[in-house]
């Protein structure tokens, strides 16, 4: 019986043309948003060590001459030296997009170089031309990676690999929310307008719940690959594919680990469909009581949004950091360990948090529907009218 409900279901999402629709111009938008991120002001790799390069005129014209007398004054001088020496074969390697194990070592020991003037208090170096730690870690964890697997680096940001990734976070947030909330808002119109109909199905209120969010969940997450993969196709037509070894930054454990571009993306889905699952529980939870589909969606968005409101106003309740996961690029990359003060809230802890959410509202429907259930069954049919309902 199940098996039959679920194609029922199936039925009737195939035949419902709003979320078709909605669908394809959710789809549609990956696309379209390329000519835009290829036209925002992005910092290449080679302007970045351009720009890198030019500090260090400053930064030799401000150092204390009486420094450079004394011993450790010596040391951080000539420190610096071989930092701006190590910078120009960094963008001499980039400029001939060759020889990219120059760039890599180069980059390696200028880290070094940098955490040494950390042991010696950079004394000396003004205090704009001093790069925090957090920059070096992440720049280590990166060359470290293309060092590991060999890869050249790649200093274009205007290519598939990069715009894929960059439109998932793009997407994710306010926005999904909203997708994924118009999809399941027909969930349960068929249940509310036709209950004869689908009474002839004799499994429980979790199992229906089960199969339309699973079936629902199926569709978004279609829409949201197709989208994805065709923005990569634009990408690469009017770029380049790029190359989907190459590393990105992930947050994990109060520290920062280099994984590949696929990798990356992999678990932005796996987060997106876990929130998408989320939502469509949620959204059937809060429609069983509220029995309005406009309600229903502005109080899931109203809660969602409770964090991102504080924080505006500069209030950080560590209590509703599950509710953060709205957006799970913040978590990636950790500024949402920074605003919450709390390292170990990287994407380990947002899975876990979704996966328990989910589990609680499964909880709450099975506990409510048990209850509806034993009241209807111990009122009289004479006093619960409507048909002995």
């Amino acid at each position: 019986m199940l098996w039959k409900y679920f194609r029922f279901e199936l039925k009737l999402l195939i035949r419902n043309k709003f979320n078709w629709l909605l669908g394809l111009a959710f789809i549609l938008f990956f696309p379209l948003y390329f000519p835009h991120y290829a036209d925002s002001d992005m910092e290449s790799i080679q302007s970045i060590k351009n720009a890198e390069s030019g500090h260090y005129i400053s930064i030799f014209n401000v150092f204390p001459e009486e420094l450079r007398e004394t011993t450790k004054g010596e040391e951080i001088y000539n420190n610096l030296i071989e930092q701006a020496s190590l910078i120009n074969k960094q963008r001499y390697s980039l400029w001939k997009r060759d020889n990219f194990d120059v760039y890599i070592e180069s980059g390696l020991k200028l880290n070094e170089l940098r955490l040494r003037l950390y042991e010696l208090d950079n004394e000396g170096v003004h205090p704009d031309y001093i790069v925090p730690k957090e920059e070096i870690q992440k720049e280590d964890a990166l060359l470290h990676y293309y060092k590991k697997h060999k890869l050249p680096v790649e200093p274009d940001l205007i290519t598939a690999s990069h715009y894929m990734p960059a439109s998932l976070e793009y997407v994710n947030g306010l926005m999904f929310m909203l997708f994924v909330l118009f999809i399941g808002s027909t969930m349960l119109t068929h249940d509310h307008q036709k209950r004869t109909v689908m009474s002839i199905f004799p499994i429980s209120f979790v199992q229906k719940a089960i199969v339309k969010t699973g079936i629902h969940l199926g569709q978004i997450m279609v829409f949201l690959v197709l989208g994805v993969a065709l923005g990569g196709v634009a990408a690469s037509r009017e770029a380049a594919w790029g190359n989907f070894n190459s590393p990105m930054l992930l947050y994990q454990q109060g520290g920062v680990i280099a994984i590949s571009t696929t990798r990356y993306i992999l678990y932005m889905l796996i987060a997106m469909a876990l929130f998408a699952s989320l939502l469509l529980l949620a959204f059937i939870l809060v429609n069983t009581l509220t029995k309005n589909l406009y309600a229903s969606v502005l109080m899931i968005v109203l809660i969602f949004l409770i964090p991102t409101v504080l924080n505006f106003t500069g209030l950080h309740i560590g209590l509703l950091q599950p509710l953060s996961i709205i957006d799970i690029g913040p978590i990636l990359n950790g500024d949402a360990a920074s605003l919450y003060g709390n390292d170990a809230l990287d994407y380990k802890l947002a899975a876990f948090w979704l996966l328990v959410m989910n589990a609680g509202i499964l909880g709450a429907l099975f506990v409510g529907n048990k209850v509806k259930y034993r009241q209807r069954n111990a009122t009289p049919a004479f006093e619960a009218g409507k048909g002995g309902e």
